[in-house]
């Protein structure tokens, strides 16, 4: 008789959650989403009507406001270049690969879309965006992609149950990383054992003594976004492998479009060591991620130094013929392998 009253209190319980989740995802979920996770209401919006989908951050949609006539987004050209394909977008500041893969498991088998194009920023598998302060806004967003009850995750969102560590948390593992992971890659000289040694490094000297100040913050700043070996225990890797894991198990054709870094001016502020690292781990990248199941766009060198909107910061911000060069190699490589 005991038993008999347990299984109908947990009976009544479930079916009380059932009822209020049934509740909840009629009348506020929406809303909900709208200011939290509009993205995959847009997702959900276009996936049906679309053959390809494009993921992007605000390298897709930024532009030159002073000598951009033609503002369309990488992805909008793209789209202009495929062969009978329809491409849609989902662009948003800031997203990287651990934010793509949640919206990228609400693609339904029902979806239209067949094939996705991931934007790959290398900055983004760094220390400085890996430990950055948007990080934990990010990480909320992400946990509304997620396939729950949309009552657990308001519920998880209200608890902070998300990965919401705090600024000062997130700066102490930047640094740590910073002044500890070494510099070790075999063929590259490294003069500096760690991006911290690296950037009290004297640089640009002037002849009464001092520095350049100008032109050694915009060196620091290249090191700190560019001074990283990659390797399996990188928590964007383990991001990346989980897209090309779920992909491959939901039969969707994926490629990751590598975006263009400013290597020239690397070189000259930093020096031609920096550029060598960067080198090797777009080739790390797409020795990893080429085969049968994923093909990688390399365009880390497709843009000229003069072609990117921010001249004194490390972006992946292009004018028009930046925009377009790369959109025209991902299109070149799309309709050779889409059909």
């Amino acid at each position: 008789m005991k038993a008999n009253n347990i299984i109908i209190k947990i009976t009544t319980i479930a079916v009380f959650a059932v009822a209020l989740n049934y509740f909840y995802t009629f009348t506020f979920w929406r809303k909900e989403l709208k200011n939290e996770a509009p993205d995959l209401l847009k997702l959900q919006r276009i996936a049906d009507s679309c053959d390809i989908l494009y993921f992007g951050e605000s390298s897709n949609i930024s532009y030159n406001p002073l000598t951009d006539t033609i503002k369309t987004s990488i992805s909008g050209l793209i789209a202009e270049k495929l062969d009978g394909k329809i491409l849609g977008d989902i662009t948003h500041e800031a997203y990287h690969a651990g934010i793509y893969l949640p919206l990228i498991k609400r693609i339904s088998n029902k979806n239209k879309v067949k094939s996705i194009i991931v934007t790959l920023n290398l900055r983004t598998l760094g220390p400085p965006c890996v430990h950055s302060g948007l990080e934990s806004a990010l990480q909320k967003q992400a946990l509304y992609y997620r396939n729950l009850p949309p009552l657990i995750i308001h519920l998880w969102a209200a608890l902070n149950n998300y990965d919401n560590q705090t600024e000062y948390e997130r700066d102490y593992n930047l640094w740590k990383q910073w002044a500890n992971d070494k510099l070790e890659v075999k063929g590259i000289d490294f003069n500096y054992l760690t991006v911290k040694q690296w950037c009290e490094a004297e640089k640009f000297r002037l002849p009464d003594g001092t520095e350049n100040m100008e032109k050694r913050t915009l060196a620091d700043h290249y090191v700190k976004a560019y001074g990283f070996v990659l390797n399996e225990r990188n928590v964007r890797i383990n991001d990346l492998d989980n897209i090309v894991n779920h992909c491959k198990n939901k039969k969707i054709k994926l490629f990751f479009n590598l975006l263009a870094e400013n290597t020239q001016y690397a070189d000259s502020l930093a020096g031609h060591t920096l550029v060598e690292l960067m080198r090797y781990n777009r080739d790390y990248l797409m020795k990893k991620y080429n085969n049968m199941y994923v093909t990688t766009i390399d365009n880390l060198e497709k843009v000229e130094g003069k072609d990117y909107t921010d001249q004194n910061w490390t972006t992946e911000h292009y004018n028009y013929k930046g925009r377009n060069a790369i959109a025209a190699n991902v299109a070149l490589i799309v309709n050779s392998k889409v059909h």
